[in-house]
């Protein structure tokens, strides 16, 4: 036995206010797609860094000098503060509720993640470049 319901379609009639006006679904596909894309660069990264445990400085310059290794960990870090940032917009938008506040946070968010995204290319580089 079925309830007879006034909500029609999703698309148009009267449940029309109720469809999501597809906004987040470019953001849930770029997180869905990024978690597929740190997944394995994870792994390789924690392989890699798993690797430098008890070796010297210069084994260490040797190893991320490689450029394979470095590659991926700068797209690792890189990839990552993107996904992450992503993710804290969600947090802020969702749970700041003054629009003041709000975009003061999303712009910080933005400086930080920036900063820290640099930082990790930068030292990466500094480690591999080579002398």
């Amino acid at each position: 036995m079925s309830v007879p319901t006034h909500f029609k379609s999703g698309r148009t009639g009267q449940g029309e206010a109720y469809v999501s006006d597809h906004e987040g679904s470019v953001h849930a596909r770029f997180m869905r797609l990024s978690s597929y894309a740190l997944a394995p660069l994870g792994v390789l990264s924690a392989w890699w860094l798993a690797g430098l445990v008890g070796k010297t400085l210069e084994g260490v310059k040797a190893e991320i000098g490689h450029p394979i290794p470095a590659i991926v960990l700068i797209v690792f870090g890189v990839v990552g503060m993107i996904h992450a940032r992503q993710g804290m917009n969600e947090i802020i938008e969702d749970y700041v509720h003054d629009a003041a506040l709000q975009e003061k946070a999303l712009y910080w968010n933005k400086v930080a993640s920036i900063a820290i995204a640099a930082a990790w290319t930068l030292g990466i580089m500094l480690i591999a470049a080579p002398k």
